[in-house]
This record gives structure tokens, C-alpha cells and sequence, in this order.
């Protein structure tokens, strides 16, 4: 996602873009629709923000159930253009520094690391997602258990005949 600067005009503009997986070097296999991305533009006399909104829907398999499901992923970015003797010596990851020379960005690493982010780390089909039943491999959701072994282990005989005594008074 490369953003030449010599055809910005100046003030603000919107450039929309459809980008795939390959365009933000994405590798995820639950990348299967197009990427589209909105970048806000303003470009000033000493420097240029650009202000990404990307949005998609991706294709994830349940952690609980191990059904699929659709989740609709929306992230956002924001870089500064800066020429180089503005710069002070905190320099932030945020801000990219550019000389008059400077005809093109890449606002690559950006948008990845942005959209990468908004990636759940425990992809859940639904708050209520009941999982499946470790005894005969229902889903639970879908279907109800009809294990008869109901097992319990026998150290927790202690607790429930504590709770069988609060129960009684």
C-alpha cells in the first residue's frame, strides 16, 4: 500500500482502496475477502497525517465448538509525514521521516500491523457458545449431551458433603 506523495494535492482528501491479503503481505488463511481501506489525508506545508480505516470479514473457526463463523474486523492507523530536520531525537514508530526527495511511502507495515492486532486471540463464534461435550463429542449448541457416564472425581466428595450440609440447615 504505497502512497505517492507528488500526486497529493495540498489540504485534506480520501483515497479508497480494495486491497487482498497479499497486498498487506498477510499470510492468515482466514483472509479470504477483500481488504478495504479508507486513508484520510492531510497534507500541510511541514508535514502529512494520514489517518487509515480498514475493514473486512474474515472466516474463523469456533475455539469452543469448532464450527465456523464470520467475524467482521474493522482497525485503524495513523501515520505522520515528517520532513527529517523536524524530527527530534524521541523519534516515534508512528511517524515516517521524508526529504523533498521522497516520492512514495509505504504505509505497508502499518495497515498489517493494525489489522493483525484486531485479530481475536480467543475466537469465540458467541458469548453463549456452549462448546462441545468432552464425553460424546456433541455440539453443544446444537445439540444436547445424552452421555449417561456422568464421572465425577471422587476428591471433590469432601466439598460436596459440605455442600450437602449447608443445603440441609
Amino acid at each position: 500500500m504505497k502512497l505517492r506523495l507528488n500526486s497529493l494535492k495540498e489540504g485534506a482528501q480520501t483515497i479508497e482502496l480494495t486491497l487482498s491479503k497479499g497486498d498487506l503481505a498477510i499470510t492468515e488463511t482466514s483472509f479470504q475477502q477483500p481488504i478495504f481501506a479508507k486513508l484520510n489525508i492531510y497534507k500541510g506545508t511541514p508535514e502529512i497525517t494520514v489517518k487509515g480505516k480498514l475493514n473486512t470479514n474474515l472466516n474463523l473457526e469456533c475455539d469452543r465448538c469448532l464450527e465456523p463463523y464470520k467475524l467482521y474486523l474493522e482497525a485503524s492507523f495513523q501515520s505522520i509525514l515528517s520532513p527529517v530536520k523536524s524530527l527530534s531525537s524521541d523519534i516515534d514508530e508512528n511517524i515516517i521521516p521524508i526529504t523533498p526527495q521522497t516520492n512514495e511511502v509505504d504505509l505497508t507495515p502499518f495497515a498489517r500491523d493494525a489489522i493483525l492486532i484486531e485479530i481475536p486471540m480467543k475466537k469465540i463464534c458467541s458469548e453463549n457458545c456452549k462448546g462441545i461435550c468432552p464425553g460424546c463429542g456433541k455440539i453443544l449448541n446444537i445439540d444436547t449431551c445424552r452421555c449417561e457416564n456422568k464421572k465425577t472425581d471422587d476428591r471433590w466428595k469432601p466439598l460436596e458433603n459440605i455442600l450437602n450440609i449447608i443445603a440441609e440447615e
